[in-house]
């Protein structure tokens, strides 16, 4: 098995973002400073930090014949991803996020769901299954019922070929049909929620104990909680520690959760103790923030001279 190889079963859509002082009241208006559009998506995010850090992403994920397609397209291209679990869909849109990003670097989504959804076993070949030493699934990727059947079978049998599973349940957990979120959270090896997807969780499974001892009674290895610029509290079957954010500049919040599963991937599969390989995570997911965008061009020195410097230091780009 190749620990480079990391499956990444999420969509790629085009982030559409509006820039402005602060967040309109309801009601009213504001003016928009700048505006700008980024491939972006959990899947590509996830995949621009994880080779960033050179390892071998392969995005699972399908894109429209329209003019979004073509310009996630390009850029799949341009980037010189491995497109060969994409799947292009001519006749249908592809999805799109219209991103208000405030100056103060707090951000509000508006989501269009197009057919990035879809799957299809044949999607991902034999070969690359047994190859896959990682594979990280986002929550948004299980909202469509014609597919998720698929999804988790698929990541079942990944599974069963020894590939760890890292799930990041997303904003939109609360869509997800509750026997497909039981489903992969008890097949999950990592599970990587921020603290609103938590009580979501918590109340969809209608848990009467603390989310962390529900997991790890049910054998999960890994339960990181993302607290926004707290850090993240961690627990295994064998420890729980805190672990504070990086201070940056942070000008955009947008795909650090995902660049610190990206890292969190990448730290576990070089074999990192398990605090070294939060740290590290934390600091892909607090350079991400000096960036305008979801995601930007870093590399493994970059972070290990953020880790370097501590938690008491800014990191200025």
């Amino acid at each position: 098995m190749d620990r480079g190889n990391v499956l990444i079963f999420g969509g790629i859509i085009v982030d559409s973002y509006m820039m402005v002082r602060e967040y309109p009241v309801r009601g009213q208006d504001v003016l928009i400073n700048d505006s700008f559009e980024r491939v972006g998506g959990c899947a590509v995010n996830v995949a621009k930090t994880l080779k960033n850090l050179r390892m071998k992403p392969y995005i699972v994920s399908a894109v429209g014949g329209d003019i979004r397609g073509d310009m996630i397209k390009s850029y799949i291209e341009d980037n010189r991803f491995d497109a060969s679990c994409i799947k292009r869909l001519e006749g249908e849109s592809s999805g799109y996020c219209v991103t208000i990003l405030e100056d103060a670097g707090e951000r509000t989504f508006l989501t269009y769901k197009g057919c990035e959804s879809y799957f299809s076993s044949e999607m991902i070949s034999d070969e690359l299954i047994r190859k896959t030493s990682y594979v990280y699934v986002t929550g948004y990727y299980l909202l469509d019922e014609r597919y998720s059947g698929d999804i988790i079978e698929t990541v079942g049998k990944l599974k069963d070929r020894g590939s760890k599973i890292l799930f990041d349940p997303g904003p939109l957990v609360r869509l997800i049909k509750k026997d497909t979120l039981l489903w992969i959270l008890c097949k999950a090896d990592i599970i990587t929620p921020n603290e609103t997807e938590a009580e979501i969780i918590k109340s969809m499974l209608a848990l009467d104990m603390d989310l962390e001892n529900w997991f790890i009674d049910m054998g999960i290895e890994l339960l990181v909680l993302k607290q926004g610029s707290k850090g993240v509290k961690v627990w295994s079957k064998d420890m729980s520690f805190a672990m504070p954010s990086f201070k940056v500049d942070a000008i955009d919040t947008a795909g650090a959760g995902d660049s610190f599963a990206a890292g969190l991937i990448y730290g576990l599969s070089q074999g990192l103790s398990l605090y070294e390989a939060v740290n590290f995570a934390c600091g892909c997911g607090a350079i991400t923030t000096t960036f305008k965008g979801p995601h930007g061009e870093f590399g493994i020195e970059d972070i290990k001279n953020l880790t370097d410097m501590g938690r008491d230091k800014a990191y200025d780009r």
